[in-house]
This record gives structure tokens, sequence and C-alpha cells, in this order.
């Protein structure tokens, strides 16, 4: 029987009950407390899942993982957790179920000794089956070409930008404060073309801009970036001269936590913040930064596309969010099967597609995301690159660009290996290699 990701009566009677729970503020809080969203409830479910599995009560932790898995479609850890309740409460259909779940979101599971006894005994043939649609989400898929690698293991190289008219890749330092240059005669000798000098704090996305012919620089802090004694912590979008290198000018808004990823059209400016629910616009090179869509519903925003007469804005505990140029307003894009958690590299084709960079959740890859024809539903997902020689273990693809029909893309940036309490990282890691992907 096909897994299905939509509540029962049962469970939605519970999300409902903790909907209201979570709406009305207890005595004596403030009244207006922020109103629950589907991450807070997620999260709610989640925990009383648990504290009902710890009871024993495995009929009541299946329901509510049931709700969590409504609000938050093909989420990974949510399908696990449905294995683990099916395995305690010795449901073989139940554990088959949260399987096929895992088979059709694209996702890899290696299933434990104690599932696989009980679900060996109720059918070996389709326990056989779902092991090998598994193995098969994993296998390497599409072709690419490694065009540079950058030996600077203490940089923590994570984005990516090319200039199609010089054939120059740079490419942004986290750990550094750097932007490096990639000339097409030394894509193996990094060169410096900004760093703290002007202004920068740890480097994330990159664009390059053909009609201002400026590169554009998103920066801000983490536990990774090299803080002078008493230098205070900060976010800002850069724009620098293609040609000369200099800062043409630094944008900052107030109420702004880490910019992070973004995207620049014809002189205008997206950008998400990775720790506040905001995305920002910036309309011309002269102007300034605003608010363009604030929402309690953002987790974790990171890369940003436009296509179809809209902003798309990943969110890494939530899916892809549609952003309305207009108002502001978002919403959900409705997903097909493949699960969309877990995506931070994001841009688009000349034709509307969407290329996706998922590394959280395994396994990595590489998607090409097309839209129904209103833009808010998902027609159709395909792995473009996967298993690549260079998606070494213990890194993960982060960042990507597009131009001329083709992708590149940073396949191995060393995140797990670099402490998430900003000490100096222990475990070798490994030159930074650039991918090329062909599109066409």
């Amino acid at each position: 029987m096909a897994f299905k990701p939509l509540m029962t009566l049962q469970s939605l009677a519970i999300a409902t009950a903790f909907m209201g729970l979570l709406a009305q503020p207890a005595r004596g809080q403030d009244e207006d407390a922020v109103a629950p969203t589907p991450q807070t409830i997620a999260l709610e479910l989640f925990s009383e899942a648990g504290r009902s599995l710890r009871a024993g009560d495995t009929e009541s932790a299946r329901r509510l993982m049931l709700a969590a898995l409504d609000l938050k479609p093909a989420h990974p850890a949510v399908l696990r957790a449905l294995v683990t309740i099916a395995t305690r409460a010795e449901r073989a259909e139940d554990g088959f179920e949260a399987l096929d779940g895992m088979v059709r979101a694209g996702l890899v599971f290696e299933i434990g000794d104690e599932t696989l006894a009980l679900l060996e005994a109720a059918d070996s043939d389709r326990l056989a089956a779902i092991q090998a649609e598994l193995v098969a989400n994993g296998a390497p898929t599409g072709r690419g070409e490694i065009v540079a690698r950058i030996h600077a293991p203490d940089a923590l190289i994570e984005g990516v930008a090319v200039d199609i008219e010089t054939d120059r890749i740079f490419v942004s330092s986290v750990a550094r404060r750097e932007i490096l240059l990639l000339e097409p005669f030394a894509r193996d000798e990094p060169v410096v073309f900004a760093d703290r000098e002007d202004g920068l704090w740890s480097v994330f996305g990159l664009f390059v801009d053909d009609r201002t012919r400026m590169l554009w620089a998103a920066s801000g802090t983490v536990p990774q970036t090299p803080l002078d004694e008493g230098e205070a912590e900060g976010t800002a979008l850069f724009a620098f001269d293609l040609v000369s290198g200099e800062l043409y000018r630094r944008y900052t808004i107030d109420g702004a936590v880490q910019m992070a990823d973004f995207v620049v059209r014809d002189g205008s400016a997206f950008i998400s913040d990775s720790q506040a629910p905001r995305v920002y616009r910036l309309d011309n090179v002269s102007g300034e930064l605003e608010v363009l869509a604030e929402d309690p519903r953002f987790v974790s925003l990171q890369g940003v596309a436009l296509a179809r007469g809209a902003l798309y804005v990943a969110d890494y505990s939530m899916g892809i969010w549609r952003v309305d140029l207009v108002d502001g307003s978002a919403s959900l894009v409705r997903a097909s099967d493949v699960s969309l958690i877990g995506i931070d590299g994001l841009r688009q084709t000349r034709d509307g597609r969407i290329i996706a960079v998922r590394n959280g959740a395994a396994p990595h890859q590489v998607m090409a995301i097309d839209l129904d024809p209103t833009g808010v539903e998902v027609a159709n997902v395909e792995v473009l690159l996967r298993g690549h020689v260079a998606m070494s273990d213990n890194t993960e693809p982060t960042l990507v660009d597009l131009a001329d029909g083709r992708a590149w893309l940073v396949a191995n940036a060393a995140w797990p290996l670099f402490p998430a309490d900003g000490s100096v990282p222990e475990e070798t890691r490994p030159s930074t290699a650039i991918v090329e992907l062909d599109l066409r």
C-alpha cells in the first residue's frame, strides 16, 4: 500500500488541538505573543510523539508524526521517526509505508537490524524491492567536469560566481573573509579580489551582474568568522567593480541578522536573511535595501531565484517559498513526492527552470525543478548530479551559479569539518572542487 502523507482524521484533530493550545497565551503571558507557525506546531508534535513513544503509546506517537508529516511533507527526520515507531509497535505495514515514502522522496536510508528483522518476516520480497530502490536513490547520476581545485584548507569556500565575458571564476571564503579570483589561465591559483580591508566579514553568496558590471557579495558573521578583538558583528550586501575591484557600495538595513544568499537581475537584488524571517529588495545600485517580505513562517531561508514572475526562496526546514514581487506575500510551493527539505543553493535558467542544491538531506544532489504553469506547484524534478567523485564524504555541495547554459557548483564545501564553536579544525580538509555541468 502506498504511503500517503495526508492527515488522518485523528492526526488532524491532534494538530488542530496543538494549534489551539499554542495560539492561546498562558495566564500572565503577553497577549501579543507570536502566533504558532507550521514549524512550531511540527516541533511540538515531534516532541509529544517522542513522549508518547517513551511511554509505550505507539499509536499516539504514529498519529502525531503523521500530523507533523502533513506540515512538513517528505521531511527525512519525520519519515525516519515513523520507521522507528513502526518498529517499536511491531507494525510491519507501517514500516513499509514509511520506507515507501522515503523512496518516493528520493532519499537514502540505512535500515536498522531490528526493522530489517520485522520486515523480513512480514514480506521479504517487498523488503528487497524497497532496499533496491533506496540504493538506487543514492546511485551516481549525471556528469560534471572539475574545472578548478582550490587548495586553501583554512578558507571554507561557500559561494561561486562566473563572469562569462572574461571567463573568470569568483569564490567566497567564510573563514578567511575573502573573495578569491580564479583566472582562466590559472584555475588552481586563486588571488585575493577583496577581503576584510574592504569591510567584509565571512562571505557567502556571490553574483556577477552583467548589466552593472558589478560583483555582488553577501557577508555576515558565523562562529567560523575570525573577528578581531572588539570587532563588531554585522551583515551587509557589497557591490564591487568587476574591472578595478574597488568597492562601489555597501548596503545595510536595520534588523538584518545574516544576509547570505541572493539573486540579481537588471540591477535589482533580492536577498534572503538566513537568521531572520525576512527577504530584502534593492531596486537599483543607487537605492536602499527594503523589506520585501517578513513572515514568521520562514524558518531558515537560503538560496533565491527569480522565475515565472515571482521570487522563489529555499527554506532549509520547510521547502521552497513563492514570494509575490508586488506585495511580498508568501506561500509554500506545493511539492511533488521528492523532498525539497535541506535545499541550499538556488538559481534559475532562462526558461524558468529552478536549479537547486540539496545538502540537508541524503543524498546530496543537484536537482532541476520544473514548476507548473501557475508557478505554485512542482510539476517535475530531475536529478542532474549526484555521487560525483568531487562530492566526497564529510563535505557538502553548497551554492551554484548559471550562465550560458552551464552551471558551476561548489561541490565539496568543508562545513562538516569546521567545528560549530569556531575552533580550529583538526581534520584534514580537501581542496575545494568547482564542478561545471552542461545544462543544454
